[in-house]
C-alpha cells in the first residue's frame, strides 16, 4: 500500500501528533508511507521508522509541482487547512481521510469534529477493538531520539556532577509576545549557576539573546544555540534533568523526550500546556497572576507594556526549580 500523510506545521502539533505517526505504522507495518511536511517536519521524525520518503512543503505551486506521479492508496489529511486541500486536489489518490474539515467546509466555515488518532485509524478501516487495545497503552508522546554519548560527556566536563537545565530564549518569529525576556533569562541564570550546570538551545532567532547572556554568564554555560539541527537538539534535551522555556516547540520536544519541563506562559492560554496533554514525566507551568486582567490575549505583538511577563518575576520561576529539586 502507498500512503500519503500530510502536516505542515507547527512545531508543537507536530510533536503532538508522534502517536498518531506511530500508530499508523504500527497498524500498516508493511505500507510505503509518504511524509509531506515542513523542514521541521521532517528534521523531528527522520530519525524514526514512521516514513520512508519525505517531501518537503515550502508553498502550494511549488509542491503541487513536486507531487510524485505515483498513485496513493489513502491519503491521510492531517493539515486540513485550505493549501493541504488544495494540494491535496493535484494528488493522484483512490481515497482521502481528513482529520477534521474537508474542503467544501473548510471553504464555507461549517464546524465539524475533529478526529482523534484512534477515529482516524477506525475510519482509515482498522477495527475499533484493536485501536482501543493499542492506545490504551500507547498513547502517550514519546518522540524518538538517538542517545549521544558525547553530549553526555560535555556536560560532565563543564559541570561535574551537577544537575543540567536547558534553557531556550524564544519563540516563532510570529509569537515576540510569547517571550518572558532576555534579561530575565539572564538573571535566571546567575540565580542557578552554582547549584546547576546550564545549556542554552535555540535557532538563529535567538542568537541576539545568546550574545547577551554571554556578556556575564559565558564562563559557566554551554551554548548549542544556532548550532543544531532538530535530530541533535532532542538528544541534548533527553540528556538534560530539566528545561525551561516559554510557551513554545521547544518545550514539546523536552516533554517528548521525556525531559520535566517548566514552561512560562504570557499572552497565551495554560491549557496549551505540556502538562495537560499526553506527554511522560512531571511538567509545571507559571502564568500571570490574577490581576492581569489582559491574560490571555493571544496578540502576537503586545500593544500595551508587557504586563503579564512582567508579573512573572525571577525569583517565582526559580521556586518552581527548588519544587523539581528532589525529582533531579
Amino acid at each position: 500500500m502507498n500512503m500519503l500523510i500530510i502536516r505542515f506545521s507547527s512545531l508543537g502539533d507536530l510533536v503532538t501528533l508522534e502517536p498518531t505517526f506511530r500508530a499508523i505504522r504500527h497498524f500498516y507495518k508493511d505500507a510505503k508511507i509518504t511524509f509531506l511536511t515542513s523542514y521541521v517536519g521532517k528534521g523531528l521524525y527522520e530519525d524514526s521508522d514512521y516514513f520512508d520518503e519525505y517531501i518537503i512543503h515550502k508553498n502550494s505551486l511549488k509542491t503541487i509541482k513536486n507531487l510524485p506521479k505515483k498513485k496513493f492508496d489513502l491519503v491521510i489529511n492531517l493539515q486540513c487547512n485550505k493549501p493541504s486541500h488544495y494540494i491535496n486536489l493535484f494528488i493522484n489518490k483512490s481515497r482521502t481521510i481528513n482529520k477534521s474539515f474537508n474542503l467544501f467546509q473548510k471553504l464555507f466555515k461549517i464546524k465539524t469534529h475533529s478526529k482523534s488518532a484512534q477515529e482516524l485509524l477506525i475510519a482509515c478501516g482498522i477495527e475499533k477493538e484493536k485501536t482501543s487495545l493499542y492506545f490504551k497503552n500507547y498513547a502517550t508522546v514519546k518522540l524518538p531520539f538517538k542517545e549521544d554519548k558525547k553530549i553526555k560527556q560535555e556536560f560532565v566536563s563543564k559541570f561535574g556532577d551537577k544537575k543540567v537545565i536547558a534553557i531556550s530564549t524564544g519563540s516563532s518569529k510570529r509569537w515576540e509576545s510569547k517571550k518572558w525576556g532576555r534579561e530575565n533569562y539572564r538573571n535566571l541564570i546567575l540565580k542557578l549557576k552554582d547549584e546547576y550546570g546550564i545549556v542554552l538551545v535555540g535557532s538563529e532567532l535567538e542568537i541576539e539573546d545568546e550574545l547577551y547572556i554571554q556578556e556575564e554568564c559565558a564562563d559557566f554555560i554551554i551554548s548549542y544555540v544556532n548550532k543544531t539541527n532538530l535530530t541533535e537538539l532532542k538528544t541534548i534535551l533527553h540528556t538534560a534533568d530539566l528545561y525551561i522555556g516559554n510557551d513554545s516547540g521547544p518545550s514539546h520536544i523536552a516533554a517528548g523526550v521525556g525531559t520535566p519541563t517548566i514552561t512560562i506562559f504570557g499572552s497565551t492560554s495554560i491549557k496549551h500546556c505540556v502538562s495537560f496533554q499526553n506527554y511522560q514525566g512531571t511538567h509545571k507551568y507559571i502564568k500571570p497572576s490574577k490581576e492581569i486582567k489582559c491574560h490571555p490575549c493571544y496578540k502576537s505583538i503586545c500593544p500595551t507594556e508587557h504586563e503579564c511577563m512582567k508579573n512573572i518575576t525571577v525569583s517565582k520561576v526559580y521556586s518552581l526549580v527548588k519544587e523539581y529539586k528532589k525529582q533531579l
